[in-house]
């Protein structure tokens, strides 16, 4: 099993941050190497949803059931995908009206070995591309 965690701090305020990283229905928009995102349920506080990601030719989908507790986290749990076990969490605390924490973690196993050598070698590389990103996207909400 592999472990990754990430800690960023954001000049933004918590319900911003949240509100773009929670509507996986605008990932596509945005996101890198994010072909299509679909939700297949939605329960007060869970959505499964399936996200299919192009990496430089690699197509990958992973189905997710996310419980999600507003401006506090999102819990993923695997439903579907290239992995035997994996499991993520991101955790929102504010700092201020205007800074907010994110920890981002996740456990996991890959099921194809291929799959875990391009995970392993650029998990910094996509986590850095994919916060870039969401960043981005909390500062275009902020302007518009």
């Amino acid at each position: 099993m592999e472990y990754f965690e990430k800690i960023i701090q954001i000049e933004q305020p918590v319900d911003n941050i949240y509100s773009i990283i929670a509507n996986i229905n605008n990932y596509p928009d945005f996101l890198p190497f994010c072909d299509s995102s679909t939700i297949l349920s939605t329960t007060e506080d869970v959505i499964t949803a399936k996200i299919d990601f192009n990496f430089y030719s690699h197509k990958v989908s992973i189905t997710t059931e996310n419980k999600n507790i507003k401006n506090e986290s999102i819990e993923m749990r695997l439903m579907d995908g290239p992995f035997n076990s994996f499991n993520a969490l991101w955790l929102f605390s504010k700092n201020s009206s205007h800074s907010t924490n994110i920890k981002y973690s996740m456990e996991y196993q890959a099921s194809n070995p291929i799959t875990a050598i391009l995970i392993k070698k650029n998990m910094n590389l996509f986590i850095d591309l994919f916060i870039k990103a969401f960043k981005k996207q909390i500062k275009k909400k902020e302007v518009s």
